[in-house]
């Protein structure tokens, strides 16, 4: 089977006497010294956008990157392409080795894959070329795909690079006669493009690397990137409809969202059904919440040149099926709200990241999940209500998250901008952020120190809001064992070689808790010295803290409002007794605040520790304040407490 693997691959390839001028001269640059973790530099980035007058984009891209050491993370050619709506011109790629003769990549070196999965039904497929295994420092693999695409947005992104660093990058769009273009750069100063005729250039030289680093903002918080808008000047044309503001945008996605939410005798009777026992707006609002939320993701991406992914099924279908992806699962809500008399509006955020989506842009492509807004009155007070000028109190709420109940929000969706549909009323409007304290943990630990230093625990850990999806995701989906091996893995690394001999979950989702009760054995708890003092560090026992190291920072740190409260009680052995107490610690700086003390009392060590953390991003300037105040966190919580043999 491997040689004929190997047959075949070698079939892919041809003689590389065909490779173009451009890949040679893009590969005969010199590269500045990078850092010793940098493993490859592009040398090329060139992508351009070329739009017709019936809605067609046509793009051209060409690529060349260059190794600088071995490293599995090699580059690899991808086109993603919708076969009902578009198709691939010219998809070839070549490979110059530091010695010996390039080759070129043939039609059969590619692959095409669906993109759909068990949860997703894609229309889009993407056509791939890897150029291989560990490719040799010097080695430039290189690649050129034209495609065209028939799409309903009028705008276009653009990203200049990834983490690696980047000798040129550029962006061309060029426009049909009469057209014009409005663009954002955002993650960079300003820069005007060349403009000749009817194309508008923004090109991009010496990009550095950017270095992965712990706690810092997403990729695209700090890589260089463009939002382009592009529009006939003549308002009478019909081959595109303008999006100049997020008004323009909330009409268009109107006539999409709003006639799947009609209300039917089907919907009516589920309405009914499920609210029949709710004695307030609140407990229908919840009860409907619930049943949703129930509902099986799947998502079926169609209608992509007409929508954009933005087509909800109707509600009665959804219901009939019992299945929808987010925006099906938000139109079925918004359905029964309705039939039970609850008005609510779509809204459309970027899930995974709150500082993705930028006001100054008005474009749906900055959004890839769809929520809900319920209209309520000032009888119901939750956390996750907003003011509306016009709209007025919206209720905040994530269908698709079966981790999060009514009156919460997952925690990257909080404080992101967001735009509620709602045709000329609707408008991007920021999503609320939870105060720290309905997303605190509590933790509460009771161990027995042994002569030789060992300890038997209980752990208690009450969750509340956010700080619980990640485990209530777990539990709901029958994950023990990986429940197990995760605190198994976090309490190993503070406290050395363990057995976690219990741990047992307890689930309230409706009140927005979760509770986890643990025993553990620590092996070396407490460390003797001179054979008559036994050390022991009670803090650890408590919940760890965010590590930074000692090193030059070059992105921000994005800290989220976060809230802990510890207690440790250990009895001390008979053989023993409390001969030293670290002093009380209270610390209260920029980024939030800390306090700890310890006592001795009835045979037992006491300590508390309190730490409140601020929803803020540091700048790399900051970073040795940031250490500064997580480095006295750290050792006040390894602060050891004497003990003396009587």
């Amino acid at each position: 089977m491997r040689a004929v693997f190997l047959i075949l691959f070698a079939s892919a390839l041809m003689a590389g006497d065909d490779v173009p001028a451009w890949v040679r001269e893009a590969a005969a640059q010199q590269t500045p010294t990078y850092p010793a973790k940098v493993a490859k530099v592009t040398l090329l980035d060139d992508a351009s956008l070329t739009i017709q007058t019936d809605g067609r984009q046509i793009s051209h891209e060409r690529v060349a990157v260059k190794m600088l050491q071995h490293t599995r993370d090699v580059p690899t050619a991808v086109c993603f392409y919708n076969p009902k709506t578009g198709k691939v011109r010219e998809f070839q790629a070549w490979l110059l080795p530091p010695s010996g003769k390039p080759t070129t990549f043939g039609k059969n070196a590619v692959v095409d894959q669906s993109l759909s999965n068990s949860y997703e039904y894609e229309e889009e497929r993407a056509r791939s070329i890897e150029p291989g295994g560990n490719l040799e420092p010097g080695t430039v693999f290189a690649w050129e795909i034209v495609d065209e695409e028939k799409t309903p947005f009028p705008d276009d992104q653009h990203s200049f690079q990834g983490a690696d660093p980047v000798l040129t990058s550029r962006y061309a769009l060029t426009l049909p006669a009469g057209w014009v273009a409005s663009a954002t750069l955002f993650n960079h100063a300003t820069l005007p493009p060349a403009v000749s005729g009817t194309t508008y250039t923004w090109e991009l030289r010496n990009l550095p690397w950017i270095e992965p680093e712990a706690h810092s903002p997403a990729m695209h918080s700090l890589a260089p990137r463009l939002g382009v808008n592009y529009y006939p000047e003549d308002p009478a044309t019909p081959a595109a409809r303008p999006v100049k503001n997020w008004h323009d945008l909330s009409v268009w996605a109107a006539g999409f969202f709003d006639p799947p939410a009609a209300v039917t005798d089907a919907i009516r009777a589920k309405s009914a059904e499920l609210t029949a026992g709710a004695a307030t707006e609140l407990d229908k609002i919840r009860a409907i919440a619930a049943f949703v939320q129930k509902t099986n993701y799947m998502a079926v991406a169609i209608n992509m040149a007409r929508g954009g992914g933005y087509q909800p099924h109707a509600a009665d279908q959804v219901l009939a099926r019992h299945y929808g992806d987010c925006k099906d699962k938000a139109t079925l809500m918004r359905a029964l709200l309705k039939a039970a008399g609850i008005e609510s509006y779509p809204v459309v955020i970027y899930a995974s990241d709150r500082q993705f989506v930028r006001p100054e842009w008005p474009s749906p492509n900055q959004f890839n999940h769809a929520i809900i807004a319920v209209r309520i009155s000032p009888e119901t007070k939750l956390p996750s209500v907003i003011d509306h000028p016009k709209l007025g109190r919206l209720l905040i709420f994530d269908p698709t998250s079966q981790v999060t109940p009514v009156g919460n929000l997952p925690e990257d969706e909080q404080g992101s901008y967001a735009l509620v549909i709602a045709g000329r009323d609707g408008d991007l409007v920021a999503m609320p952020v939870l105060p720290a304290n309905l997303n605190r943990i509590e933790s509460a630990a009771e161990g027995q120190l042994k002569p030789d230093g060992s300890l038997v625990a209980q752990l208690r850990r009450q969750y509340f809001g956010q700080s619980a999806s990640y485990l209530r995701h777990m539990a709901l989906f029958g994950q023990h064992d990986e429940l197990k091996r995760t605190f198994e893995e976090s309490l190993s690394d503070r406290l050395g070689g363990l057995s976690l001999d219990r741990i047992e979950p307890t689930d309230r989702m409706a009140d927005d808790q979760f509770g986890l009760n643990m025993d553990v054995t620590v092996k070396q708890f407490g460390h003797m010295l001179q054979g008559r003092l036994l050390m022991v560090a009670p803090g650890a026992l408590a919940r760890g803290s965010y590590r930074f190291p000692a090193k030059p920072r070059t992105a921000p740190v994005r800290l989220n409002a976060a809230q802990f409260q510890d207690s440790v009680n250990i009895a001390v052995p008979a053989q023993f007794k409390v001969d030293e107490l670290p002093d009380p610690v209270k610390v209260t700086g920029d980024y939030g605040s800390f306090s700890a003390k310890w006592k001795a009392e009835g045979g037992k060590i006491l300590f508390e520790q309190s730490i409140e953390l601020k929803d803020t991003i540091a700048p790399a300037a900051d970073y040795a304040k940031v250490r500064a105040f997580f480095d006295q966190v750290d050792s006040a919580r390894n602060s050891s407490v004497v003990l003396v043999r009587q």
